[in-house]
């Protein structure tokens, strides 16, 4: 193992979270819940390139039709946040929220993980409602991008 997978595997076992690691991998990962549903969380470390990335994998996809509501409502969504980033596979249509961080020159802390941990599932609870009357219940993008905001 290197050195900020390691951190990373510390600081999950500090806390208490039964994370799996995905075999030959730097890759960690655990089904969360929040209090608007249920979706997996990864966190991931690329040590070449002294970078963490994390992401929550919603609970739901988009169908190939709806994904131009779905990048109206993500871009929404994107440009009043001030770090991390909805994104989509148009593959598969599976939805991601997404943080990562450079750590070169930088010490991976308990803080740092605790703070990128948080804010990516809080992130996915918070938006999930919206998601769910978008791709779900047929809600324009704006009227569910609005919908989170309403809560």
């Amino acid at each position: 193992m290197a050195q900020l997978f390691d951190r990373m595997v510390a600081f999950y076992q500090r806390i208490n979270w039964p994370m799996t690691a995905v075999p030959d991998e730097t890759i960690l990962s655990v089904t969360y819940q929040g209090d608007r549903g249920q979706w997996v969380f990864v966190a991931s470390v690329d040590e070449p390139r002294s970078t963490v990335t994390m992401f929550a994998r919603a609970p739901l996809s988009c169908p190939p039709e709806k994904f131009c509501d779905l990048a109206e409502f993500i871009e929404r969504a994107n440009f009043g946040m001030t770090h991390g980033a909805w994104v989509v596979d148009r593959r598969d249509g599976e939805i991601r929220f997404r943080v990562g961080i450079d750590m070169t020159g930088l010490e991976l802390t308990d803080t740092c993980l605790q703070n990128m941990t948080i804010y990516t599932n809080l992130t996915m609870d918070f938006y999930l409602p919206g998601l769910r009357a978008l791709l779900e219940e047929g809600m324009s993008p704006e009227a569910a991008y609005n919908l989170v905001f309403s809560q």
